[in-house]
């Protein structure tokens, strides 16, 4: 990525950031309350862009998990997991395991969303035996 689109990016955050602080206490909780977040967490989440949670259907993938099956089943979780990414502070260690193809091996020991995700694979294993 180039100086320019990092430039732009941190102007749309910077933005995202001030829209948000604009807000005053009441409307910002009732956005946290129809986002299904804490007001704390709203704020994390606008911080960390739109992006934060980009390593989750990259990791379900590795894990040969269908992001968009489990959305469609599990949706109340997919968003919760999704929120966890956001807020997790590991992102940059599970973008490099992700890019050396090191992610299935290593996400448990790092990732809030293991246990959720091993559950997932479980899940998706029990569903392919049945007849």
């Amino acid at each position: 990525m180039g100086l320019g689109s990092k430039i732009k990016e941190w102007q749309a955050n910077w933005a995202q950031a001030h829209e948000l602080d604009a807000l005053d206490r009441d409307q910002r909780e009732a956005l946290a309350r129809d986002v299904g977040v804490s007001a704390e967490m709203l704020s994390t989440l606008v911080a960390r862009g739109p992006d934060a949670a980009a390593e989750l259907p990259r990791l379900m993938e590795a894990l040969s998990l269908d992001a968009d099956q489990v959305r469609q089943i599990h949706a109340a979780l997919m968003r919760d997991m999704s929120v966890t990414c956001s807020g997790c502070t590991t992102a940059v260690r599970c973008r490099d395991d992700l890019a050396h193809g090191q992610a299935p091996a290593h996400f448990s020991e790092y990732c809030p969303n293991a246990e959720t995700l091993q559950e997932l694979q479980c899940e998706q294993v029990m569903r392919a035996a049945r007849p």
